[in-house]
């Protein structure tokens, strides 16, 4: 008796096994489906990246490298020879992209003044990789520097490094308090400015490479917004009272490998912060909208804003003035030492 309940109990042991790895396996599959996009995204990115380059024109190779030579130039000790490698190719670079018209103002000055502090610290480098790249880089115009319009950049003063005249601590949290993600909104459409001066706050925020892979879509057409805020799947039953909206959208074709493909999300959500503080800062309010991985979204909403296949979108947020009165969840956070672990020695703990 006892032998034969065991020999039932391992066969249905073995069924509900069978069962369950099938139905990993059927999970898996789908899965792999699912990030079959993703990969389609990532190549289609590494396709068009490496054609611009073959062509020269590749506006993100540049910044890339004129990142890469900054690093150099600020490097302790300096040395006399760097970036011999591929400072020509980076001319070249330069230079098709300047006849082509693809590098915007500010760009234009930041690769000017870059070069410019490149060449002058490597004056008494006998590289002669260098040296044709400084007759090269002679010849061409690549336009104003960036003091001509910018004035004194901010990062290169040490006072501002050190935080000295900079907002204090307890200012930027009263300001991180303030901020909660709002979904009733007054009719009142928002001036496009103060969202400009948002954004450009946002792209202050860390760039692997100073490459910013990221474009804001804002829509603030009331049809527009109505038809995108229906396809995430989170805004069912305030999607209506929305009067603007910010697609993040991330661009693959920022890097030539693969490796790199997170780093749209990483970089893209580092400028929406930066974003909805300016936002919160000027009076305006904020919510991000989740976007779940979802072929018949990101089908529809790609449809909708023209995206190109290496594009992915990466978040919506939703802004506003706040409906005077109405409620906005507290989403209370955790304690700090919840999500917190130091690693390395205790002395000197301030516990």
């Amino acid at each position: 008796m006892f032998d034969r309940s065991m020999s039932v109990f391992r066969s249905i042991r073995r069924t509900v096994a069978q069962r369950f790895f099938l139905a990993v396996a059927l999970a898996d599959f789908f899965a792999r489906r699912a990030f079959l996009r993703e990969i389609v995204a990532v190549y289609s990115g590494m396709h068009k990246h490496h054609d611009a380059r073959r062509s020269g024109r590749e506006v993100f190779y540049v910044r890339r490298h004129v990142h890469m030579l900054e690093k150099g130039i600020s490097m302790i000790p300096r040395r006399d020879t760097f970036a011999a490698g591929y400072i020509e190719d980076l001319v070249a670079a330069v230079e098709a992209c300047t006849a082509a018209d693809l590098l915007d103002t500010v760009t234009c000055g930041w690769v000017a003044d870059t070069l410019d502090a490149y060449f002058t610290a490597t004056e008494a480098s006998s590289s002669p990789e260098i040296r044709r790249a400084r007759e090269r880089y002679k010849q061409l115009d690549v336009g104003p520097r960036s003091r001509d319009f910018l004035g004194p950049v901010p990062v290169r003063d040490p006072a501002q490094v050190t935080g000295e005249g900079l907002p204090s601590y307890d200012a930027l949290l009263s300001l991180a308090h303030a901020r909660q993600s709002v979904r009733w909104f007054t009719p009142e459409t928002v001036d496009r400015t103060l969202v400009d001066r948002a954004i450009a706050l946002g792209m202050q925020a860390p760039s692997a490479c100073n490459r910013l892979p990221y474009r804001f879509v804002v829509v603030d057409d009331r049809d527009t917004i109505r038809r995108i805020a229906d396809i995430p799947g989170g805004t069912a039953g305030y999607a209506q009272n929305l009067v603007g909206l910010v697609v993040v959208v991330g661009d693959l074709s920022a890097y030539a490998h693969s490796r790199d493909r997170h780093l749209i999300y990483v970089d893209s959500s580092l400028a929406s912060m930066g974003f909805l503080m300016a936002m919160q800062a000027q009076g305006l309010s904020t919510c991000c909208i989740n976007w779940p991985d979802s072929a018949a979204a990101d089908s529809r909403i790609a449809q909708i804003l023209g995206l190109e296949r290496y594009e992915r979108t990466v978040m919506l947020i939703a802004y506003g003035r706040a409906l005077p009165d109405a409620m906005v969840p507290g989403s209370g956070k955790r304690d700090l030492d919840s999500i917190r672990q130091f690693v390395g020695s205790t002395e000197g703990d301030p516990r």
